[in-house]
């Protein structure tokens, strides 16, 4: 078993701070590992990282989507905690928070993604344009062409962070309806400047939102040493 090292690095919680501040959160943070060979293979150590000595710890249980929630001890979601896990090479992160009553946070999600996924191949083809959609390259070329590689990374994560943080109020919906929504990461987009002003969604992503009562999904970057480090929380107002 590899030896874990947690990550200190102010850029970790200044995100943090940027993407739970003013949502009526009793606590939160972002957490990350160096030296895992999965997320799965370290959940335990990775979830308890949020919690004090002493504080009742939880178990993950994981939904159709695969998407991870917590449980207590007779199996029950735990609904106002909201987490988000993801890997990246041999990292591992856990973004999370304790939401109050009122508070308009509904979910959360984070995603790592290296920027050598974007860097230019052999063969001399740009698979992130099978990625993004045309504003989202047009982006690209208005606000990153000097060093287009991290813009990109960060792009690609903001669209699967953004997915994410839809599954606990996908799972609220589930609770109460019976038709289903799909939608998948290919129906977010971004449409404004910096990955850190937010997401758009179009099609069926679009119509999923409108009915599970999330009015907008707000997404934040940084770059941690050599990935895109990307949160997002999706909201109710």
């Amino acid at each position: 078993m590899p030896s874990l090292q947690l990550v200190h690095d102010p850029v970790v919680a200044e995100l943090a701070e940027q993407t739970f501040a003013g949502l009526g959160c009793s606590a939160y943070g972002i957490a990350i590992l160096q030296g895992a060979e999965s997320w799965g293979a370290h959940e335990r150590g990775l979830i308890e990282l949020p919690y004090d000595e002493g504080t009742m710890r939880v178990s993950l249980a994981y939904d159709e989507r695969e998407a991870p929630y917590p449980i207590d001890q007779e199996g029950r979601e735990q609904h106002d905690l909201l987490l988000s896990l993801t890997d990246e090479d041999d990292y591992i992160a856990c973004a999370w928070a304790r939401v109050t009553p009122g508070s308009p946070l509904l979910g959360v999600g984070i995603d790592l993604n290296a920027t050598s996924h974007f860097r230019p191949r052999k063969s001399g083809k740009d698979y992130s344009r099978l990625l993004f959609t045309t504003r989202e390259h047009e982006l690209v070329e208005q606000v990153a062409h000097d060093d287009p590689i991290p813009f990109k990374a960060a792009l690609f994560a903001a669209k699967e962070a953004a997915f994410k943080s839809t599954a606990h109020p996908l799972r609220v919906w589930y609770q109460d309806h019976d038709d289903e929504l799909l939608f998948e990461v290919r129906h977010f987009c971004m449409e404004e400047l910096g990955a850190e002003r937010g997401t758009a969604r179009n099609g069926a992503a679009q119509a999923a939102m409108d009915r599970m009562g999330i009015a907008r999904i707000v997404v934040r970057q940084a770059m941690l040493r050599d990935m895109a480090l990307v949160t997002a929380v999706a909201l109710a107002e």
